[in-house]
C-alpha cells in the first residue's frame, strides 16, 4: 500500500518569504540585464536561458522570436492577452522547450508578468507535485495569477516570489 506524501504549503499569514535565492548567480544577473524588457531577443539568447535552466538544445522559429520581441515591449499587457497565449503555445511547440523552459524564457524577458513554473515553487504554493506531462497553458496562467496575487499581498516583486517559494520548498519539503 502506497501513501501519498503530504507537502507543506506556504502560509502567507504566519510565514515569511525571506530566503536568499542563489542559482548560477553570475549568469542569472547577466540574463536579467540582457533580456529584461528587451525588444531585440535572439535565438542565441533563448539558448542561454535554456542552458541556464536545464542544459538542453532548442530551436525556435523566427516568427516565434518576432512575437516574443513584441511581447517584451508591450506595456501593461495581461496574462490573458491573446499574444501571451500565442507566444506560450509557440514556445512550447518549439524543439527543446516545454512549459518550465517557456516560463523561464518569459521570466527573463518580462519578470513583471511571468514567473517560472517549477516543481518546487508549484508544490510550495499548492501542496501538490506537478508532473511534466500535466503542464498546460491553463495551469500555467492560473499559477502565474496566484503568484501575482501573492506578490501584491506580500508587497514584493513578482520576480522574487517563485524564487522564494522554490527556497521554501527546498527547506521544508526536501527532495523532489
Amino acid at each position: 500500500m502506497s501513501t501519498k506524501r503530504q507537502y507543506r504549503t506556504f502560509d502567507k499569514q504566519n510565514e515569511a518569504l525571506d530566503f536568499t535565492f542563489s542559482y548560477n548567480d553570475e549568469e542569472t544577473a547577466a540574463l536579467h540585464t540582457q533580456l529584461n524588457n528587451s525588444s531585440a531577443i535572439t535565438e542565441n539568447e533563448l539558448r542561454r536561458v535554456s542552458l541556464w535552466k536545464s542544459n538542453r538544445v532548442l530551436s525556435v522559429p523566427p516568427a516565434t522570436l518576432e512575437k516574443l520581441n513584441a511581447l517584451a515591449t508591450i506595456p501593461n499587457i495581461s496574462l490573458k492577452d491573446p499574444l501571451v497565449k500565442d507566444v506560450i503555445d509557440q514556445l512550447v511547440l518549439a524543439q527543446g522547450i516545454g512549459f518550465p523552459m517557456a516560463s523561464s524564457i518569459l521570466k527573463f524577458i518580462r519578470p513583471d508578468l511571468f514567473p517560472i513554473i517549477d516543481v518546487r515553487a508549484y508544490r510550495a504554493l499548492t501542496g501538490t507535485k506537478p508532473y511534466y506531462g500535466t503542464y498546460n497553458y491553463k495551469k500555467y496562467i492560473a499559477y502565474a495569477e496566484q503568484l501575482t496575487d501573492l506578490a501584491r499581498q506580500l508587497n514584493r516583486p513578482l520576480r522574487e516570489i517563485d524564487e522564494q517559494l522554490y527556497c521554501y520548498d527546498e527547506k521544508h519539503n526536501g527532495k523532489i
